[in-house]
C-alpha cells in the first residue's frame, strides 16, 4: 500500500523534497496510517515532519486518552507534536453550527495556527477512499453541480490528501501488518451525523451491489474533475470573447447563445460571481433567470444576491452593482473553511484589472471613479442606533442594539447585515481604510492575522485592497464590510448586548 500511496503522492505533486509537512493526528487508523507512510519518505526525500492533534472535548476521558496516544506515539518516533484543546460543542452552538460543522471549524483554525508555529509547507490530512465517495454522495444529496461532483480534492492550496487512494479495509490492513494499535471513535457509529448515516447505512448497501463502489466512486470523481477543468478552459476563451469589462460592471454579449449549453451556464455563473465578489448564493436557478433574460426586450431587468442587477441592454446583459462602487467587496464564499466543506475546482477571474480585448474599453479603476482613492487617513465614526451615509461608497450604514428576545433568532449570514457582541468593544468604532499595523483576531484563543495576509489569503488584488471599507477600534479590525469579523467579538451563548450593522447600497439591502 505505500508504494501506492507514494505513486498518488507523485501523480498529485503533492510534496517536494525537503518540504515541511504537518500532518493532521487524530490518532484513529486513517490519520496513524498516514503519519507511518510519511515517516517512510522522511529520510529519503528529505522531508522535515510534525504533527497537530486538536481535542475538542466531546468525548470526556476517551478524547483525552487520545491525546496521550497520540503525544507517545509522537515523541517515539520524534515528531514534533502540538495539541491543541476546545470545546467543539459549546462553540457550535454560540455558532449556530452543527457540532460537526463547529469541529471542522475548530479543527482547520488549529492547523492554521500549527501550520504557521512550525513554519510547514504542506499540511497532510487523512481522508480515504470512502471519504472521498462519501462527500461525493453527500454534495449530490443536497444538490450540487459538477463541481460538487469532484468529491474532495487531492490538493488544494497547501492541504494534501495523500490517502485518497486508499481504502478503510487496506489502511486498517497495513497497520495490523506492523502491529500497529490505534484509537476508536465511539462517534464514529453514531447515526446522529449525516456521514455516519452515509457510512453505516447507504454504503453498506451499496458494498453488496459492488464490493468496489467507493473505488468506482473515486474514480468517477477523478473524471468528472477532469471535464470541469475542460468546461473551465473553455469558459475562459468564451469569456475572452463576450464577457467585457465596462464602467460599473460587466457585460456579457448575447454572442455566448452560440456556446454549447454548458458553456452558456458556465460563464453566466462566473459572470454573476465576479460582479458579486462571492458565489456562495448564486445558484442555477439564477443561471437559468439570467440566460432568459437575453430573450428579453431590452430595458428589462433582473435582481440577484450580493445587490447585483443584471439589465438587457441592447447587445447583451450588463451586470452591476446596485447603487455600489463595483469590486470594492470582499468575497464571503471564499474562506477556508467554506473551500473545505464545498468541494470543487478553484475558481478563476475573466480578467485582471485593466486587462481588455481588442475593441473594448479599459476598465477603469473604481477608486478613480468614484474618489476613494483620496480617502486615506479619513474616518468615520459609527453611530449607535442611528444611520450614517458614507457617498464616496455608496453606503447607508443602520446600527441599532439589540438586549432582548436575540438569543432565540439566527444569528444573520448576510455580507451586509453583521451582529457583533457589543460589550466585547471596548473603544471608539471608526469606518477606514486599511492602516500598516491592522489585524482580526482569528480565533477563540486570541491569535491574530495581519489584514495584509488575510487580504492576500481572500486572494483580493493588491489595488483593490484599499478600497475595502473597515470597521475598527485602534489597529484592531472588527469587520473588513463583505468580508469576516473578528472573532474577538462574535456573539456566543454568553452575550448579553448585540451591536447590528445593516450596510446598504444605495436605498436597497442585498
Amino acid at each position: 500500500m505505500q508504494k501506492k500511496v507514494i505513486r498518488f503522492m507523485e501523480e498529485h505533486h503533492m510534496v517536494e523534497k525537503g518540504d515541511c509537512v504537518l500532518a493532521a493526528v487524530s490518532g484513529g487508523a486513517d490519520s496513524l496510517c498516514l503519519l507511518l507512510v510519511l515517516l517512510g519518505l522522511r529520510q529519503e526525500w528529505g522531508l522535515r515532519l510534525c504533527a497537530v492533534h486538536v481535542e475538542h472535548g466531546i468525548r470526556g476521558e476517551d478524547s483525552l486518552q487520545d491525546a496521550r496516544f497520540v503525544e507517545m506515539f509522537c515523541k517515539n518516533h520524534n515528531v514534533p507534536l502540538k495539541i491543541f484543546r476546545c470545546k467543539a460543542e459549546a462553540y457550535a452552538k454560540a455558532h449556530k453550527m452543527t457540532v460537526e460543522e463547529g469541529a471542522r471549524a475548530l479543527r482547520y483554525g488549529f492547523f492554521e495556527q500549527a501550520e504557521e508555529e512550525f513554519g510547514a509547507d504542506k499540511v497532510a490530512v487523512a481522508h480515504n477512499q470512502e471519504d472521498w465517495a462519501e462527500t461525493m454522495l453527500f454534495h449530490l444529496a443536497r444538490g450540487t453541480g459538477l463541481k460538487g461532483m469532484c468529491g474532495i480534492p487531492p490538493v488544494r492550496g497547501n492541504i494534501i490528501r495523500p490517502l485518497l487512494c486508499a481504502g478503510r479495509e487496506e489502511i486498517e490492513g497495513y497497520l495490523s501488518a506492523r502491529g500497529q494499535s490505534f484509537c476508536q471513535d465511539k462517534t464514529n457509529g453514531k447515526l446522529l451525523y449525516a456521514r455516519n448515516k452515509l457510512r453505516h447505512q447507504v454504503f453498506p448497501a451499496l458494498k453488496e451491489i459492488n464490493s468496489q463502489a467507493a473505488a468506482h466512486m473515486a474514480g468517477a470523481a477523478c473524471l468528472v474533475a477532469e471535464a470541469v477543468e475542460l468546461v473551465e478552459d473553455y469558459t475562459l476563451e468564451a469569456a475572452k470573447k463576450y464577457a467585457v469589462p465596462k464602467k460599473g460592471g460587466l457585460a456579457v454579449s448575447i454572442g455566448i447563445l452560440d456556446e454549447k449549453p454548458i458553456i452558456q451556464k458556465s460563464l453566466l455563473h462566473k459572470a454573476i460571481s465576479e460582479a458579486a465578489g462571492g458565489s456562495r448564493d448564486i445558484s442555477g436557478f439564477h443561471v437559468q433567470q439570467l440566460l432568459g433574460l437575453f430573450g428579453k426586450q431590452p430595458g428589462k431587468m433582473l435582481d440577484f444576491p450580493y445587490g447585483i442587477r443584471a439589465e438587457r441592454v441592447y447587445e447583451g446583459v450588463l451586470l452591476k452593482k446596485r447603487g455600489c462602487m463595483p469590486n470594492q467587496h470582499l468575497s464571503a464564499g471564499k474562506k477556508r473553511f467554506q473551500r473545505e466543506t464545498e468541494g470543487g475546482m478553484p475558481e478563476q477571474r475573466f480578467f485582471a484589472e485593466g486587462e481588455t480585448r481588442e475593441g473594448s474599453a479599459p476598465m477603469q479603476n473604481p477608486a478613480a471613479e468614484e474618489g476613494t482613492g483620496h480617502l486615506a487617513g479619513q474616518f468615520w465614526e459609527l453611530p449607535i442606533n442611528g444611520t450614517l451615509e458614507i457617498p464616496a461608497f455608496g453606503y447607508e450604514i443602520r446600527t441599532k442594539i439589540l438586549e432582548n428576545h436575540f438569543q432565540n433568532e439566527e444569528i444573520p449570514k448576510k455580507m451586509y447585515t453583521k451582529w457583533l457582541d457589543y460589550d466585547r468593544i471596548k473603544g471608539n468604532m471608526h469606518l477606514r481604510t486599511r492602516q500598516e499595523q491592522d489585524y482580526f483576531v482569528i480565533s477563540p484563543d486570541g491569535r491574530q492575522k495581519k489584514l495584509k495576509k488575510y487580504f492576500i489569503d481572500e486572494k483580493v488584488p493588491r489595488q483593490q485592497r484599499g478600497q475595502v471599507l473597515l470597521l475598527a477600534e485602534g489597529p484592531h479590525v472588527l469587520w473588513a464590510i463583505g468580508g469576516r469579523i473578528s472573532e474577538d467579538v462574535k456573539v456566543t451563548e454568553e452575550t448579553k448586548r448585540v451591536l447590528e450593522i445593516r450596510v446598504y447600497g444605495g436605498n436597497i439591502h442585498e
